[in-house]
């Protein structure tokens, strides 16, 4: 009875997750900005999905509290993830980074969380440390590999701000052109205008072959 119980709560965080973790992999195709740390995020949530699925097949009394609170933490930290990869596959892209300097921040962040979900359930599922999936959340290795991924995101996002600078300053010239046309447009209407004011009036001249009758 008890491990029933038990059971139903496990249960009741996987399909959440593993429907968060599909969602993640479709809003990552879709990212204009920061790919390689999406990537990354991407590759780490797969390794989290697959001890997940691994916990679903287990048997019902190898469930434990601790498996539990581990679901429960990684649920929490994925619907993070979700959120910030979703930002940059929205609209206005670039007008959002300008105004917000910690997107390295946040991917800190949620890569730190990543990896206290896999040591989390590491733990709760009694990994042995040879087992593969260590090898992607290895600290020297995962360092080396945020840092790569960061230098490669922000020559990018680089590239974009200029092109949207160029872009900018080209719109610019453009709306001083109109400016500048409109500007002439409304001297020749106020000229035609002052014009019209300024001639003479028209002389009343009387038809021909009409007489006014003056009686002596």
């Amino acid at each position: 009875m008890f491990c029933s119980l038990l059971f139903q709560p496990v249960m009741d965080y996987i399909e959440p997750i593993l429907s968060i973790a599909s969602q993640i992999y479709t809003l990552v195709e879709n990212v204009k900005a920061n790919k390689k740390r999406c990537y990354r995020v991407k590759e780490r949530v797969k390794v989290l999905e697959s001890l997940v699925k691994s916990i679903k097949l287990r048997d019902t009394s190898e469930h434990s509290a601790e498996v539990e609170n581990a679901l429960k933490g990684l649920s929490i930290t994925l619907k993070s993830a979700q959120g910030l990869i979703e930002k940059y596959t929205l609209a206005n892209l670039v007008k959002r980074i300008l105004k917000s300097n910690s997107h390295g921040d946040e991917f800190n962040s949620v890569n730190e969380r990543l990896n206290d979900a896999f040591q989390s359930l590491a733990l709760a599922l009694q990994l042995e440390n040879g087992n593969q999936v260590f090898n992607v959340f290895e600290l020297i290795s995962r360092h080396k590999e945020d840092e790569e991924d960061r230098r490669e995101d922000d020559a990018e996002l680089k590239r974009m701000l200029l092109e949207y600078r160029e872009y900018v300053e080209t719109m610019q010239r453009e709306l001083e052109d109109i400016k500048s046309s409109v500007g002439k447009i409304v001297e020749m209407c106020e000229y035609t205008v002052k014009s019209s004011l300024e001639m003479p009036p028209l002389l009343n001249i009387p038809q021909h072959g009409r007489h006014s009758f003056h009686p002596y």
